[in-house]
């Protein structure tokens, strides 16, 4: 019988009251790559930091090739083989990626070699896995997947035989993520265990053997990949079936346009946008696609934040008609009061209509019940608009900011990144509002790092690439590579 690589037994986290894991108990063949998914606060990234030693257990027992392990740190962790690379990488950006790699050694026999042997060695490895990697160029003027592939090389540098890699495909293009995947395959057929923390189950589907299902602190299934679908390990996270999106039944009306940028530039720093022509339409989503940090930010800013951009940088024309609704790529920095009671950040921009304020003083009861109506409509919960903003999941903190925004029935709507974050239930009811606001009349700029919800939300998508529209593509010519292509290279 064969050992697993890692073995969980009744582990339980908690903090404070709140349980983070209950009773854990799952395990992972060697030489395999293996899924964790669940929804928002499931426990997945929690799991996986105990194994790292960046929490300690509760209760219960980890087992790492048969023994019994108990990390205080991930340094102990390292020294057991066991490599980690965070959603957010842990990269010095204005120093080259050898120096982010060797700094992680520091201590290590690698580290006392001369730094022409430490380069030749981490070549070696990186032409072995097929990485394409520039060693002396600097963090900062690498993309996103090179800058990746540093934090991989970092963890096989130290001869890591079991990786946790967590959400590593959010904010990489489609090649890149072939790119990567091939990386991991190749990985797994040298005896490397990969675990995986993601909630896209398109690509769990593609690229795992075997995936374990998290729901409210406990798992709730363990699958072969090969038998099971994403629509089962989708019921398996949110406890029922998810709704199929239908097919849209109004179209797009070419004689109203509702949102104008005509020959925009603007710049905001080291960042710019140049000559942006783009029009949404009447009963019309439009995607812009791009990886992020091409202008996407000021996109959104020349339309709602003018006064952040450079002094007179913005020229060109920005226009909408009628009422506007918006919701921020960052709800918690942008567009919220966490502190502050759901109602008034309910309010928040109406505060001072008839409907909720007289004078200078608010109506207090109309304000919470009229917050009231809305978490029962969009199920906001804990269905109450006293709790404090900061205590909402992420996924009930973005249906309030979603709330807020299209229960007004704006004309125009932006919606930045109206999923990241959440999970996959909150994401259905966050697509089917955007999908409700277009065919009731509205025009929806869609910004997403997410090429799936783009490709199934927008009725056109548009590329940018270094501040530039570089192509456009309406829904009958949508191709993931084509696409994909457009974003790395603006071709």
């Amino acid at each position: 019988m064969t050992v697993p690589a890692v073995e969980f037994k009744g582990v339980s986290k908690y903090f404070g009251e709140v349980r983070a894991n209950s009773d854990i108990s799952f395990s992972v063949l060697p030489g395999t790559i293996h899924a964790i998914v669940g929804e928002n606060g499931a426990g997945k990234s929690t799991a996986m930091k105990i194994l790292f030693g960046m929490y300690r257990a509760d209760s219960g027992d980890i087992l790492v090739h048969g023994k019994p392990v108990s990390f205080r740190s991930p340094i102990e962790a390292m020294t057991s083989r066991i490599g980690m690379v965070h959603q957010h990488f842990m990269l010095a950006e204005p120093f080259s990626a050898l120096d982010n790699i060797l700094l992680q050694q520091k201590g290590s026999a690698f580290s006392l070699l001369p730094r022409k042997e430490q380069k030749k060695r981490l070549t070696e490895i990186a032409e072995h896995y097929g990485f394409v990697l520039d060693l002396e160029a600097n963090v900062e003027d690498l993309s996103v997947g090179e800058q990746q592939r540093v934090e991989i090389l970092k963890i096989l540098s130290q001869d890591s035989e079991i990786l946790i890699l967590d959400e590593p495909t959010a904010v990489l293009t489609p090649q890149e993520v072939q790119d990567l995947f091939r990386n991991l395959r190749h990985l797994r057929d040298e005896g490397k265990t990969i675990l995986i923390i993601t909630h896209k189950l398109k690509e769990v589907m593609s690229l795992t053997d075997s995936v374990t299902v998290f729901r409210a602190g406990r798992v709730v299934g363990q699958k072969k990949t090969a038998e099971t679908s994403a629509d089962d390990l989708a019921e398996m996270m949110v406890g029922r079936r998810l709704q199929k999106a239908q097919e849209r039944e109004t179209k797009v009306d070419p004689n109203q346009v509702l949102l104008r940028f005509d020959n925009v530039s603007a710049k905001m720093g080291n960042h710019a946008i140049h000559e942006i022509q783009l029009h949404v339409h009447s009963k019309e989503i439009v995607g812009i696609a791009g990886v992020e940090g091409n202008g996407q930010d000021l996109i959104i800013r020349s339309l709602l934040d003018a006064t952040s951009l450079d002094r007179n940088s913005l020229t060109g024309q920005v226009s909408h008609e009628g009422t506007l609704g918006a919701f921020p790529e960052d709800r918690l920095r942008l567009g919220v009061l966490p502190a502050r009671p759901v109602y008034e950040n309910f309010i928040l921009g109406q505060h001072k209509s008839p409907l909720f304020s007289r004078g200078l003083f608010l109506k207090g009861k109309e304000v919470i019940s009229k917050t009231q109506e809305i978490m029962n409509t969009y199920d906001i919960r804990p269905h109450n608009p006293l709790l404090s903003f900061e205590k909402l999941s992420g996924g009930n903190q973005q249906k309030l900011v979603v709330a807020r925004a299209l229960s007004q029935k704006p004309q125009v709507v932006i919606a930045a990144q109206p999923t990241r974050g959440v999970d996959i239930g909150a994401i259905e009811f966050i697509h089917n509002q955007l999908r409700t606001a277009r065919d009731e009349g509205a025009g929806v700029l869609l910004i997403s790092s997410e090429l799936d919800e783009l490709m199934a939300l927008s009725d056109r998508i548009v590329v940018i690439y270094k501040g530039r529209l570089v192509a456009e593509f309406t829904r009958s010519q949508f191709d993931e590579v084509a696409l994909g292509k457009a974003m790395g290279c603006g071709k």
